[in-house]
């Protein structure tokens, strides 16, 4: 099954975002960075300012942090994530790395709701 090719999302609207989500919690810089392990908080005010990419752990622990989805971040209503793969076994195979380079790791089948879709990680 052939995937749909990925939309653009706009860095600056996204930095934005992650700004207002981490205001909106109450949470610092060094308390974000203290939760996602990272030593400098330079790096997220980089996020925040839209002139990097937080990779893909990062941001979903970032999501998990501020409770919040893909619209919240993006501010695009009925937001998506749409992937290259050929097949559903590459997505999961993917899924399965994310899980397996967590830290800490997690069990791929603890993030599987009751249809055994993927849900994200329990923390």
């Amino acid at each position: 099954m052939k995937k749909e090719i990925r939309p653009d999302y706009d860095l600056k609207v996204i930095g934005k975002n992650l700004r207002e989500l981490r205001k909106k919690k109450g949470l610092s810089v060094e308390e974000v960075c203290q939760y996602l392990g990272i030593a400098s908080e330079r790096t997220i005010y980089y996020y925040e300012a839209g002139e990097r990419v937080a990779p893909f752990d990062v941001m979903f622990a970032m999501m998990e942090l501020y409770d919040a989805d893909l619209e919240d971040v993006t501010g695009e209503k009925n937001a998506k994530l749409f992937y290259l793969w050929r097949t559903d076994e590459e997505c999961e195979e993917w899924l399965r790395m994310i899980c397996r380079t967590a830290n800490p790791p997690v069990k791929y089948e603890d993030c599987l709701n009751e249809e055994g879709k993927f849900i994200g990680f329990n923390r």
